[in-house]
């Protein structure tokens, strides 16, 4: 193709999360000279205006629930704009952006940034399933975020294994350090001393992240660890449930709640550890980012979290539910200094070594190439050599 690729890019949100910021991490690092880029979003959150200072097309898409307009939108978008390959992410745009690049005839790409549907009925499991297996077919590539979300999809079918390429997420160590260096954010603005052991998570507020098992793990903490503190920053459905729950704990002088942060990438400078109890993921960005900046972390025993820590070397996995046991890794450490700072120092090494923003945007400029090419999809062969054991470990092949 002698001119640039157009690539349109679908997001459910624009709220802060992991979706937004990969693609936004993404875009702003794509090669300008081989790529012009379109993003299609609602107006929902501070990525829209982000995305709106980088060299792309913004547009913004309805914020109602999926309607015939998304995808009449879509279609026009394709057209107008000449798109040669349409990368979605998230359920809506991955139904309407499929349907409109299929009847378009142009390549679509579609990223899973977790696969999420354990809340639904069972009948609703099983449509989200077959909906998902039917559009598979419609798509060109399907993007993994770890090894491990790539053998779930296997299993339950929902592409093909040539069709699947895993690229983890990366982080921009550079910006991110830039960002730490010259914040105003200390532990003194929020009310911290310097002494306090501070815990920390970033995180969207949903059900599937458990902070119950975090506070009652505070909770357990707190007369044996007397200047124990907990930083939560984000937001979401689930703010007001929390916030109660942290009252009923008589933990109100534990928890500081700094709600929704323009660049939550401050706070890891803050931090003594990071604490992650999630049920399910896909590959945690802030886990990473806490990582990068020598926190090491505390996270459950559950796919996505076992790709991001190596156990025992850049942190500590317990079993999932069991605030007894995230309680007891998290007071071995805070009576560890040294070992914190050894895996502090080891977290950020496989960051710089595995999780590189510049890996994710080559392997993701790999794909759209070899899409808009008409060849055979390449899947396995835009990896990285497989080594033996990784999947024991952790450690990313």
């Amino acid at each position: 193709m002698s001119r640039r690729i157009r690539v349109l890019h679908l997001l459910v949100t624009t709220s802060p999360g992991g979706g937004p910021k990969h693609v936004y991490d993404l875009v702003r690092h794509l090669p300008p000279e081989q790529f012009d880029v379109v993003v299609a979003a609602p107006r929902d959150g501070i990525f829209f205006e982000r995305f709106r200072d980088l060299p792309v097309t913004m547009v913004e898409l309805p914020l109602s629930r999926l309607g015939a307009q998304h995808l009449r939108l879509v279609v026009q978008l394709v057209r107008g704009h000449r798109i040669d390959i349409v990368h979605t992410h998230g359920k809506g745009p991955g139904l309407y952006g499929r349907l409109a690049a299929r009847w378009l005839r142009v390549p679509a790409v579609h990223t899973f940034h977790g696969i999420h549907y354990s809340a639904y009925s069972r009948v609703g499991q099983r449509l989200y399933l077959a909906l998902e297996r039917r559009l598979s077919r419609l798509s060109h590539a399907i993007i993994n975020v770890s090894r491990s979300q790539e053998a779930e999809g296997l299993a339950l079918e929902l592409f093909e294994p040539e069709q699947s390429v895993v690229v983890v997420n990366g982080i921009d160590l550079e910006a991110m350090d830039r960002t730490i260096r010259d914040s105003p954010l200390t532990r003194e603005t929020l009310g911290l001393k310097p002494g306090d052991f501070v815990l920390g998570c970033v995180s969207r507020w949903d059900p599937v992240k458990r902070f119950e098992i975090l506070l009652q793990a505070v909770q357990r903490l707190a007369a044996g660890i007397p200047r124990l503190a907990l930083l939560l920053v984000g937001g979401g459905g689930e703010e007001a449930r929390i916030r109660r729950l942290v009252s009923e704990a008589d933990l109100q002088d534990r928890v500081i709640f700094t709600g929704l942060l323009g660049n939550p990438t401050r706070v890891y400078g803050i931090l003594d550890l990071y604490v992650a109890t999630s049920l399910k993921e896909g590959l945690p960005l802030a886990p990473l980012e806490a990582m990068g900046a020598s926190v090491p972390v505390v996270a459950t025993d559950v796919p996505g979290h076992r790709d991001v820590v190596v156990r025992g070397e850049t942190g500590v996995l317990v079993p999932p539910e069991d605030s007894a046991a995230l309680a007891e890794a998290i007071a071995s450490l805070e009576g560890d200094p040294s070992r914190r700072a050894q895996m502090g120092a080891a977290a950020r090494r496989r960051v710089l070594e595995h999780f590189s923003v510049h890996s994710m945007v080559s392997k993701t400029a790999g794909v759209y190439l070899e899409a808009v090419g008409g060849g055979r999809r390449l899947g396995r062969h835009l990896m990285p050599p497989s080594h033996e054991g990784m999947a024991h470990t952790g450690v990313p092949e």
